[in-house]
């Protein structure tokens, strides 16, 4: 991650924190649909891109072991002061160097991919297969047309507009079959099998 991408989502963190409310609903629902599928007691969950801990402050709520990776100082230490037990490393989605081979049971990216490059996402796919024992879990948007998300993301200024029109073919090609399942908000969820190679 370049040194001009990480100053952005530090000056970003205050809209982080007040954004946190209108996300809560929808990462609920993504959660609870997670567990449904692949439950959560007793698993080692890692949350890719914590943020100030939206995701967090959900999957504390279920009885698994959660560890995180952040690469801005500033939301990471947010994360770490709002949630003291759960381990949240100062590292980016590509190298992700405090996590073993293999020693997570379910990888979960929330709301985090759209703002990366094609190239980018590419490597960071490799990492999450590389962290990754079970199960991966994508939260993020599906094409919707909503102007305001336009908006919102055009000020980011991610990859959003192209990320919309190739995501569903680029995670069946990163991980084989995805399942999907459309949220009520703009977003939508993708679990995934994670194979074991070598």
């Amino acid at each position: 991650m370049s040194r001009t991408h990480a100053l952005k989502w530090e000056l970003f963190t205050p809209a982080m924190i007040l954004l946190e409310p209108f996300r809560r609903r929808s990462l609920r629902e993504a959660v609870a649909e997670i567990d449904r599928a692949y439950p959560l007691a007793g698993r080692r969950v890692l949350d890719v891109g914590a943020g100030t801990g939206t995701l967090l402050a959900e999957l504390v709520r279920y009885d698994c072991d959660v560890v995180a990776i952040e690469p801005s100082y500033s939301m990471a230490r947010i994360a770490r002061a709002r949630f003291p037990r759960v381990a949240v490393f100062e590292e980016p989605a590509d190298a992700m160097h405090s996590i073993a081979d293999a020693s997570v049971d379910l990888v979960l990216v929330a709301a985090t991919l759209h703002g990366f490059s094609p190239e980018y996402r590419q490597h960071v796919y490799a990492e999450l297969e590389r962290v990754g024992r079970d199960v991966l879990a994508i939260v993020d948007y599906h094409k919707n047309h909503h102007p305001l998300v336009a908006l919102a993301e055009w000020i980011e200024g991610g990859d959003y507009f192209s990320f919309v029109e190739v995501v569903d073919a680029e995670l069946e090609q990163a991980f084989g079959a995805i399942e999907k399942r459309r949220l009520r908000s703009f977003e939508s969820l993708y679990l995934a099998r994670i194979a074991r190679r070598g």
